[in-house]
C-alpha cells in the first residue's frame, strides 16, 4: 500500500480561491452532497453546537460583502455563514421541562471545534466536487451586521462565512509552518533559536514584502487587530445572551 493511499489528492488541491466565475448555480444535488459531508463531521457529545446559515445573492450577501471588503463574498455562487449555536440546545431543553446550566463558555469553545470540522468537511466535498472555497474570518468585522441581516437568535454567534463556487483563479498553494513546529512527540516542546528563524523563512511568501512579521504585528501584537476585537466580541457576545461575557 502506497503512501498516496493516506493523502487524498482533494486535501493538496484545496486553496483559498478569492475569484469566481460569476455564470451559473451549483446544482441542488451538489449542494446536497456538501451539506451532507458537513452534517456527518464529528460533534462533541452530540450536542450539534453550530448550525449554517445559506445566504443567496441578494440585498443581505451584498451588504455583508461590502461591510468587510471582499467581492468574493458576492461574486461566488453560494455563501455560508457558520454559527455558534446554543440557542437550538436550550429549545431542546425546555421543550423537556430542564433548565440550560451555566455552561456558555465551556460550549462556545466547543461550538468552534463543531463548527469548523464541519465547514472543513464541507470544502473538501466542494473541492472534489471541482468547485473552490475560501473561508471568510472577516466576518468578524461585522458581526454586529450579520446578527441582524441573518436573524440571528439569542445564544448564537457568527464565527466564519464560507464562499463555495466555480473557481476563476488557481492560486498556488499558500505557505504552512514546519511539521516540527506543529506536531510534539511524548511532550510539548519549546523552540529553539533556529527552529523560530526557520518559521519565519518559511512564512516569508505570505507577505508581500517577504516578512511574516508584518502579518504578525498586524493581528496579535500589542496595538493589534485582535486586541480590540477581543473586547468588541465580549461585549457583542454579552448582548447575543451568552453568559459570562462581559464588556472590557
Amino acid at each position: 500500500m502506497t503512501c498516496e493511499c493516506f493523502y487524498p489528492q482533494v486535501i493538496e488541491a484545496r486553496r483559498s480561491v478569492r475569484k469566481y466565475r460569476v455564470e451559473g448555480e451549483i446544482p441542488r444535488e451538489h449542494l446536497r452532497v456538501m451539506m451532507e459531508a458537513a452534517r456527518r463531521a464529528p460533534t462533541d457529545a452530540t450536542l450539534h453546537l453550530w448550525s449554517a446559515v445559506r445566504v443567496p445573492r441578494g440585498d443581505a450577501r451584498r451588504r455583508i460583502s461590502e461591510a468587510i471588503g471582499q467581492r468574493h463574498v458576492w461574486e461566488a455562487q453560494e455563501f455560508f455563514v457558520f454559527v455558534a449555536d446554543l440557542y437550538r440546545l436550550e429549545r431542546l431543553l425546555e421543550y423537556r421541562g430542564e433548565e440550560m446550566g451555566d455552561v456558555d463558555r465551556a460550549l462556545l469553545v466547543f461550538a468552534a471545534i463543531d463548527a469548523g470540522l464541519a465547514a472543513e468537511n464541507m470544502a473538501l466535498a466542494a473541492v472534489a466536487l471541482g468547485y473552490g472555497t475560501c473561508f471568510i474570518g472577516g466576518i468578524q468585522n461585522a458581526a454586529e451586521l450579520v446578527i441582524r441581516l441573518l436573524k440571528l437568535p439569542r445564544r448564537t454567534y457568527p464565527l466564519f462565512g464560507l464562499t463555495i463556487g466555480v473557481p476563476g483563479e488557481d492560486p498556488p498553494l499558500r505557505p504552512r509552518l514546519p511539521l516540527d513546529m506543529l506536531f510534539h512527540e511524548g511532550e510539548y516542546r519549546d523552540y529553539s533559536g533556529e527552529q523560530l528563524a526557520e518559521a519565519y523563512r518559511v512564512m516569508a511568501p505570505y507577505s508581500r514584502r517577504g516578512d511574516w512579521l508584518r502579518i504578525l504585528k498586524r493581528y496579535v501584537a500589542r496595538g493589534g487587530y485582535f486586541e480590540e476585537r477581543s473586547k468588541s466580541m465580549w461585549r457583542l457576545l454579552s448582548s447575543q445572551g451568552f453568559r459570562g461575557f462581559g464588556g472590557d
